[in-house]
């Protein structure tokens, strides 16, 4: 199956005068379709992995974990030539009132969460740091990352990307609120916005994603956990985020 779809429209939230991106879900139509196929092909048999949902048309991809959700995003920039991409955490933030059907709803962000100390899921987050060649004292977001198939427990490695970004991220030392700095073009702490819950013990790799209308999620580490509740959040639109590296040395 191989269709044209890099003008592909978006269906979510509605126009307005003022120009914002469009945000919606990934629903099972024509590119949906496509996506989940070029996905399976990579993880046919991988339980948990491998998308075995059945949808009607029309109807929202749901069931998403942290490999789903990042290897939709990579298939979906293949597509869409990058017009289409499943939502950053700054753009959950800066977007959040946009954002359709957060209320009994999860998506996951394109983005995981690497804390300075081991703890589970160590292997993998072993291979992250590898990856992106950084550690830290403080907690990292890697975004953009791609998944393939391994012969772990996981069933999934985490793959590079030339859009694969870096950041510290101090906000995440503690549970607090979020807010979307547009001259910094990165999150910061505030005393109102989205709330983020993290990792007590600053440990292990965690995946990220907004749960409910309540905020973000930082301390979930198994991350092939999956429900009828999970949706792909993409954007359409919108500017990609600028690839940043944090500059302290590796340790």
């Amino acid at each position: 199956m191989s269709r044209n779809l890099e003008n592909y429209q978006l269906r979510g939230n509605p126009v307005m005068q003022v120009q914002v991106p469009v945000i919606g879900n990934l629903i099972f139509d024509d590119l949906g379709e496509e996506v989940i196929s070029k996905f399976n092909e990579r993880f046919k048999g991988v339980s948990q992995v491998e998308y075995t949902n059945k949808h009607k048309k029309e109807e929202p991809i749901s069931y998403s974990n942290t490999p789903r959700a990042l290897g939709i995003n990579s298939i979906l920039r293949e597509i869409t030539n990058g017009k289409i991409r499943v939502l950053s955490p700054e753009e959950v933030v800066r977007y959040w009132d946009l954002i359709p059907d957060k209320t009994g709803t999860y998506s996951d962000t394109d983005s995981i969460v690497i804390y300075p100390n081991s703890g589970l899921n160590e292997e993998l987050r072993q291979e992250v740091l590898k990856l992106t060649g950084k550690e830290s004292k403080l907690p990292l977001i890697v975004s953009g990352l791609d998944v393939e198939r391994a012969d772990n427990i996981y069933g999934f490695r985490f793959k590079g990307t030339d859009y694969m970004r870096v950041s510290e991220a101090p906000f995440l030392r503690r549970d607090g609120k979020l807010i979307y700095e547009p001259s910094k073009d990165e999150l910061e702490s505030s005393d109102e916005g989205v709330f983020v819950w993290v990792s007590n013990a600053q440990s292990g790799l965690c995946g990220l994603y907004r749960v409910r209308v309540d905020g973000l999620d930082a301390w979930v580490d198994y991350l092939l956990v999956s429900s009828e509740a999970g949706r792909v959040q993409v954007i359409s639109g919108a500017a990609a985020p600028k690839n940043r590296k944090v500059n302290r040395k590796s340790r």
